[in-house]
């Protein structure tokens, strides 16, 4: 059926039945690697929905981080990883998320993890988003492993209903005007055609990447889906995989320069920590499939977007999970990952120590000759200690002003701070 010929009476039902749907996608037993009760009929439902909530948006994606935004990479069909995530972050509407591509293949629960992001899309269309991977193409798809699930688990009909959906999905979100994030690369189409600010750039890409678009007949969403940052060269080089570009440090800095962006945040490459900072550290590689086919041992990570306050600037924090490889040997719901975070300061790749100040009062000290100090506590990753304690007297402007208040401060890492 047409997706524009569909009434509005049963387009509310099939909504209905979408949330059903997602109430058994996230039953124990299919965590634990049970097979979902979903059936044809419902997946071709949602995927014949799924264009209409992607068709809002544009090619690219303008968000605010007024609500905290959690950025994922790749999940290659590790549906057991991503439900828990899910459950330790928030589902939807609870935490919004923005989707860097490479849903499918390779892991061996794609339909199940498609169908989820794809309902979760249908349900709450303004707070789950979803950009295109290098993955999300029929070819790929077809050849590493959705086309095979597809046909022994359905049939065919499943494997085009969900790779019509692909060339719906955007390539680009912007955050704040700061953050710019994007599947794999940069094209330098942007400066052959002497596009600069960010109006301008998004502009530029609504008016060359129109959709329903194909990546394979679109220029700039090969580029921006296959090109790579490689350490060794300085602007740009073929890609010897024939699609998109290899790009360098300089050309970071000068897109990032011309742009006016803070932070490009990109996933693709498996990275055994989690994260990698290009030699740029305006580029940051996040990867989200813990323990990538259960033979990597890598952590996976997240970067959660904020602001402390209304108008402040916006902030990171890099989200590691660490898996703890074969604790178990029979599936539980239990995830078995170490969990840490830590703040970034996007445009450096410093990562920072979270800096607590307080008055002793309010440690419970309650004699008045301990007033005058206040204490520092230093929390790094999920460590904290009690650094020092400092004398800070009324005329002490620089410190006295913490006095009795409790605030937080984003500091660079060190062993000791210096405060006096």
């Amino acid at each position: 059926m047409d997706r524009r010929m569909v009434p509005m009476r049963l387009r509310s039902k099939i909504i209905r039945r979408i949330a059903g749907l997602i109430t058994r996608l996230l039953d124990h037993q299919v965590l634990k690697g049970a097979v979902a009760d979903m059936t044809e009929h419902e997946i071709m439902d949602v995927c014949l929905l799924v264009p209409d909530a992607l068709m809002t948006e544009t090619s690219v994606i303008k968000l605010q981080s007024d609500n905290p935004i959690m950025v994922v990479g790749d999940i290659f069909g590790q549906y057991g990883h991503l439900v828990r995530l899910f459950n330790n972050y928030g589902h939807p509407p609870e935490q919004k998320y923005l989707f860097l591509g490479n849903y499918i293949n390779q892991g061996p629960r794609s339909i199940e993890t498609i169908a989820l992001l794809f309902a979760y899309k249908v349900k709450y269309p303004k707070d789950i988003f979803l950009l295109r991977g290098k993955h999300e193409c029929e070819r790929l798809a077809e050849i590493y492993g959705l086309y095979d699930e597809c046909v022994k688990r359905f049939s065919r009909r499943i494997f085009h209903a969900i790779v019509q959906v692909f060339p719906y999905l955007p390539c680009v979100a912007i955050v704040d005007n700061r953050i710019f994030c994007v599947h794999s690369g940069l094209s330098p189409m942007f400066s052959q055609y002497d596009v600069t600010g960010i109006k301008a750039l998004r502009k530029f890409i609504r008016k060359h990447i129109t959709l329903p678009s194909e990546s394979s007949t679109n220029r700039l969403i090969s580029h921006l889906v296959w090109s790579d940052p490689e350490e060794s060269i300085d602007l740009w080089d073929q890609n010897p995989v024939g699609l998109g570009y290899l790009y360098g440090a300089k050309a970071v800095e000068e897109f990032c320069e011309r742009f006016e962006i803070q932070q490009i945040i990109r996933s693709s490459d498996v990275i055994q920590s989690g994260y990698e900072f290009f030699t740029c550290p305006k580029l940051l590689t996040v990867f989200s499939a813990p323990d990538y086919m259960d033979i990597y041992e890598n952590d996976a990570c997240l970067v959660f977007l904020f602001r402390m306050y209304k108008h402040s600037e916006i902030r990171g924090q890099l989200n590691v999970v660490s898996p703890i490889i074969r604790l178990r040997n029979k599936p539980t719901m239990r995830m078995n990952v170490s969990l840490s975070s830590f703040p970034i300061e996007f445009g450096s790749g410093i990562r920072l120590a979270r800096i607590f100040l307080c008055s002793l009062q309010h440690l419970g000290y309650s004699n008045s000759s301990f007033l005058p100090f206040v204490a520092v506590a230093c929390l790094f990753g999920s460590t904290q200690c009690l650094s020092t304690i400092l004398r800070v007297t009324e005329r002490s402007p620089k410190y006295s002003a913490w006095i009795p208040s409790f605030d937080l401060f984003i500091l660079p890492a060190k062993e000791r701070w210096d405060l006096s």
